[in-house]
């Protein structure tokens, strides 16, 4: 019985060995917070130096919102020219043949509308009446109310385009028509020959007589 008990609490040496380090580890942990402490250099910190950045912070705060109260609003050139460049009373401006920057200059067009307008002028080759305005996004009939009578339209300047040979890519373009409407059109002059006059683009079946009053400024035939 006594042998038993003496062998179940017998350990190996390389049991041994593990405790010890073990036992070492454990008292190096404990150790390390004290022998940090002692070998530890406080860094101290110049709080006059810091007072004095923040006095001279608060002053230049100051002394920019006096600045400010004393600055007129309207001071940056950019917004005194975009002021004075608008269109005087009576004044208008040819909606083909003005750049985005022109467009700005009527009451009414900033420079988000102007964009647009360019870009639904070049996707229909042109304006015909002011009216087709109201077309471009988000300009409304009040918006258009406010800006008509500073425009003026030449209907020369529309780009017409042959009928007769262009393309479906080129044709889809057109806001006019949908993807159908220009396949029917090139499919009828494919089986039909060309067109000669608008009331032969009007016999496609899917060309409503609105649709061939819209598209009708744009197309030539020879």
């Amino acid at each position: 019985m006594k042998s038993q008990f003496k062998n179940y609490f017998a350990i190996t040496k390389k049991q041994w060995n593990g405790m010890v380090v073990l036992v070492v580890l454990i008292l190096l942990v404990l150790a390390a917070p004290y022998v940090y402490q002692r070998f530890r250099k406080d860094t101290i910190i110049n709080f006059s130096g810091f007072d004095m950045a923040v006095a001279q912070l608060s002053k230049a705060q100051k002394t920019d919102s006096i600045a400010a109260t004393k600055t007129p609003i309207y001071n940056n050139e950019s917004v005194k020219t975009y002021i004075s460049n608008k269109l005087k009373p009576g004044a208008t401006i040819e909606l083909n043949a003005a750049d985005s920057a022109a467009l700005t200059t009527v009451h009414g067009i900033g420079a988000s509308f102007a964009i647009r307008i360019i870009r639904y002028r070049n996707r229909i080759g042109g304006f015909y009446n002011k009216k087709q305005l109201m077309e471009v996004y988000e300009l409304d009939t009040a918006k258009y109310a406010e800006i008509k009578d500073q425009l003026t339209v030449s209907p020369s300047a529309v780009i017409k385009v042959n009928i007769n040979t262009i393309s479906f890519a080129s044709l889809r373009q057109s806001p006019y028509l949908s993807y159908k409407q220009a396949s029917a059109i090139i499919e009828y002059r494919t089986q039909h020959g060309n067109y000669n006059s608008i009331d032969d683009v009007g016999n496609v079946a899917i060309i409503t007589p609105d649709v061939l009053h819209k598209i009708e400024p744009y197309i030539k035939f020879k």
